[in-house]
């Protein structure tokens, strides 16, 4: 005869005041709520006596839930206080951006800072760029030079086509398929150089690369001796609204190619943020 299976419980996930409340959800993540916001009305924390007090919750229970929260960073004690730590205050300023996202318009203002750290660590020019009106070019909205003499030039405002340019292949690649199969059927690809990707069923291969690993590429496409990197930068909707692209001369870029990525990915990811995007889990 089969025995039926049974849940095992270990006596230390039940606190002394919830054994006897029989079926029902589990009042642990409310209750560390209900302690987070009470340390949010508190500009000098609030001790032991006080959280049990406020939250009528006994001693043992609210001591077991602070010293998870304090382990996870949302809590920061004095040995007798207790007040809202760095996780906390960090999860109220995601969710603040999130309510008050900024849109596309403030974007180039909002980017800068970004591409001046990213242009100074990664030592080439960098872009933000985002869809023209009409969705088939993408257009430079803003940049930070190199220091270098020998750099990639683009004035804020040029256009380039999508099929052939880094940040082009970016925001392509995040098309839904519909768009991009419209985009492609009505496309009469130009050779910018011998290394211009002109044949569609490459042009959709490489789109599902891009789509899988987040980044484009170009050497020599466009321009012959430049290679450029694209990634994608997110809304608080999560939805693509531009590309930042680093772009250089191929014999500097490829050598270094690796690292010149992983600056891209961290600031493109930054910048999400700052546009109030939050990364799923």
């Amino acid at each position: 005869m089969k025995r039926a299976a049974r849940q095992i419980i270990e006596p230390s996930d039940i606190q002394p005041d919830e054994a006897a409340e029989g079926i029902g959800p589990p009042r642990a993540p409310v209750r560390s709520l209900n302690i987070l916001q009470r340390l949010v009305r508190s500009s000098n924390g609030l001790t032991l006596s006080q959280l049990a007090t406020a939250l009528d919750i006994p001693k043992t229970s609210v001591l077991s839930l602070l010293k998870a929260l304090t382990q996870a960073g949302y809590v920061h004690s004095d040995g007798a206080r207790y007040a809202l730590g760095p996780e906390a205050l960090q999860l109220g300023t995601l969710i603040a951006a999130r309510a008050t996202a900024p849109d596309v318009s403030q974007l180039p203002a909002i980017a800068q800072p970004f591409l001046e750290s990213l242009a100074e660590h990664s030592g080439e020019t960098v872009f933000v760029l985002t869809l023209s009106e009409d969705h088939e070019y993408v257009v430079y909205v803003a940049r930070a030079e190199s220091a270098h003499p020998i750099r990639f030039m683009a004035s804020i405002g040029e256009r380039r086509p999508l099929y052939s340019s880094a940040g082009g292949r970016t925001m392509l690649a995040f098309f839904s398929e519909e768009e991009q199969e419209n985009y492609l059927r009505a496309l009469k690809p130009i050779a910018f150089t011998s290394r211009t990707v002109t044949d569609k069923n490459r042009i959709r291969k490489m789109l599902r690369d891009i789509r899988r690993t987040g980044i484009a590429s170009t050497v020599d496409d466009t321009h012959v001796g430049v290679s450029a990197y694209g990634t994608p930068v997110y809304s608080s909707g999560g939805g693509v609204i531009a590309a930042l692209v680093l772009a250089a001369p191929t014999e500097r870029a490829g050598p270094q190619s690796e690292r010149l990525i992983a600056l891209l990915r961290e600031s493109a990811s930054a910048l999400s943020r700052a546009m109030g995007y939050l990364t799923p889990d």
